[in-house]
């Protein structure tokens, strides 16, 4: 019998390529990939607030100061690079169950936003999860 062997080996970290935010029902937290954080130039303080669209049916997500939104807070994620999250138990819960997920769920976010009284919202692209558990 051949074997054919995968010993551990250092393993590369690829950069993202896509903007992705992770929800998570437990803690209601929306997490964000550290590519939106440096596209968009959030920083800690900032405002992130989810929205339902009931015409058009899409979920969207804003970062601005100028809406009651959440503040933004750091995730200390240990030896990787600190990433950026806000709460919102009722839009991660509302999210959650659209998708029929049990505990969380990942999502694509579209880089090009949709001007909606003088706010960029950049769509959560909810109908196909990229990882839901």
């Amino acid at each position: 019998m051949a074997l054919e062997m995968f010993p551990k080996r250092k393993c590369n970290n690829h950069p993202p390529t896509q903007w992705l935010v992770n929800v998570n029902r437990k803690c209601g937290m929306f997490f964000l990939n550290n590519l939106i954080a440096d596209d968009l130039k959030l920083e800690l303080g900032n405002k992130g607030m989810i929205a339902y669209d009931n015409e058009t049916k899409e979920w969207l997500v804003t970062f601005t100061d100028s809406l009651p939104g959440f503040r933004l807070r750091l995730l200390s994620n240990k030896a990787y690079k600190a990433r950026l999250c806000f709460a919102g138990a009722k839009a991660a819960h509302s999210i959650l169950n659209d998708v029929n997920a049990e505990k969380a769920a990942t999502f694509l976010i579209s880089k090009k936003p949709r001007v909606i009284d003088g706010i960029n919202w950049y769509r959560i692209l909810s109908k196909t999860p990229t990882r839901k558990i």
